[in-house]
């Protein structure tokens, strides 16, 4: 299995990169034989003003890895790779050797396939304030977990 693993360097034994998108590297590791298979420079990515995550996940669609290991993936980027079939682990840490050690052994303690961004899921977002005098009940919209009132004001006009 081709495994893609956020990383600091470029060897099996760096650093995991918590970031996806701003890593610096991205290291193809071939599960079967533990040995890196493709070292992605993702220096185009990570210095892009925005879409850093999503240039990563297209990269590794085009390298055809099978997952991905990060210490967090965002929301952008786990559309694009979710549409390519690419599984996706959030929190993981230690070395790159480690990261893939752990997903072999199907141990989630330290990395599990789960949605990175809770809070900016739909209907997830916080009420916000009404625009009339009262307070508005609000409807939680996502955008990073603040919702955007659309509540009514009941208060009274003088």
């Amino acid at each position: 299995m081709k495994i893609a693993v956020s990383s600091i360097g470029t060897e099996i034994d760096s650093a995991v990169d918590p970031r996806f998108g701003r890593a610096a590297y991205l290291v193809i590791v071939d599960s079967d034989t533990m040995t890196v298979a493709t070292v992605i420079d993702n220096q185009a990515a990570r210095d892009a003003a925005h879409g850093a995550g999503i240039n990563a996940a297209t990269m590794m669609a085009e390298a055809k890895a099978e997952a991905v290991l990060s210490g967090r993936v965002g929301p952008k980027a786990e559309v694009v790779l979710q549409s390519a079939g690419i599984t996706i682990y959030n929190n993981a840490t230690g070395t790159v050797r480690q990261a893939v050690e752990k997903v072999v052994a199907g141990g989630k303690s330290a990395t599990t396939p789960e949605p990175s961004s809770p809070a900016t899921a739909p209907g997830r977002g916080m009420g916000g304030q009404g625009q009339g005098q009262g307070r508005g009940c609000g409807c939680g919209g996502g955008g990073g977990g603040q919702g955007r009132g659309r509540g009514r004001g009941q208060g009274r006009r003088s």
